[in-house]
């Protein structure tokens, strides 16, 4: 009888043993855990406080611009000014892979009735589907696109349907600094069939380039009266001196917003040029399929972008070509 109680008692102590082994590794296993979290909570806090206090001088700097130019007064208007730096990935189709930055700048002046932007971009603001080749659209962000463009824009007019307002400003373009002025005139109107039309023209003139035009006849129809899901087909004809004829694009798609931080589209881009200028060898510029898909993640300022394509294209001698585009991009200011 008393060997069987040592053993049960054995048993026992060598059960509340191995429950204390487990214990102290269990709470070793969560001091660790927390530590872990601890650090990358510190690491997300000092992102945090950075973007805040970044977008925080940004807007008070803004306001200071604003007080100087309005009225000298503090300005109680919402403002609506905001930064945008983005990082792209870019693989064209049937080009090397690429990597190159962007940053676009907003400013608008409450005080001065909203009647003044101070527009800085060194975005190539000349990719779009009527005057490149749609299978290298995406080259905007290539190691070569280094224009440099600084504005201030008047709004003049700007109303439900008419819009006018006109930019002057300095811009790295050609590898030459230039001046340049140019007039932007817009009108929209409602169609049959649910569509709502915009008829909008840009003309530049560059001091050392000389003049562009662009005019563009952009559609759009929503569907189910909500503006989560629609249509929209832009066409555009462009001119610009020293180039024979005019260069014509046409970007069609249908876009879907999934919610308040998913934006999903599936666009088919085509371009074609009246004239062959100088390192055109045929007028019709090729066909590109592409969906893009924009996510906010982690935190409202905070997006990436996939662009998966599919391009037959002239420079390539119309074969088949995948391509796209991984973008990271970050919003100070006004989100």
């Amino acid at each position: 009888m008393i060997s069987i109680c040592k053993i049960v008692l054995c048993a026992v102590l060598l059960t509340l043993y191995s429950s204390s082994l487990r214990a102290d590794e269990n709470a070793s296993n969560e001091s660790k855990d927390e530590s872990e979290r601890n650090v990358f909570q510190g690491a997300v806090d000092i992102v945090d406080e950075t973007h805040e206090k970044v977008s925080d001088r940004f807007s008070r700097f803004i306001v200071q611009v604003d007080d100087f130019i309005g009225v000298g007064e503090e300005g109680e208007q919402l403002n609506t000014s905001w930064a945008r730096i983005r990082v792209d990935t870019v693989k064209p189709g049937a080009e090397d892979v690429k990597l190159a930055a962007t940053v676009k700048l907003r400013v608008v002046l409450p005080q001065s009735q909203q009647r003044f932007r101070l527009l800085l971009s060194t975005e190539d603001d000349q990719s779009s589907a009527a005057n490149t080749d749609a299978a290298q659209r995406e080259a905007l962000a290539a190691e070569e696109s280094n224009d440099v463009a600084l504005a201030l824009r008047f709004v003049r007019t700007a109303r439900e349907a008419f819009k006018l307002n006109y930019d002057i400003g300095a811009r790295y373009r050609d590898d030459k600094a230039q001046i340049f002025g140019r007039l932007n005139v817009g009108y929209k109107r409602d169609s049959i069939l649910g569509f709502t039309n915009n008829f909008s023209n840009s003309f530049t003139l560059y001091s050392a380039s000389g003049y562009e035009n662009r005019f563009r006849i952009d559609s759009r129809r929503v569907f189910f009266d909500r503006d989560r899901l629609f249509f929209r087909n832009s066409l555009e004809f462009s001119w610009r001196k020293g180039n024979k004829g005019a260069a014509i694009g046409d970007t069609v798609g249908l876009y879907a917003n999934l919610g308040s931080r998913k934006a999903l589209a599936l666009e088919g881009i085509t371009g074609y040029a009246t004239s062959l200028n100088e390192g055109v060898e045929d007028k019709f510029r090729g066909v590109e399929v592409r969906m893009r898909f924009r996510h906010s993640v982690w935190r409202p300022w905070f997006y990436y972008e996939i662009w998966p394509s599919v391009s037959w294209s002239s420079s390539n001698d119309y074969e088949q070509a995948y391509g796209g585009l991984f973008r990271v991009e970050v919003t100070l200011g006004n989100i």
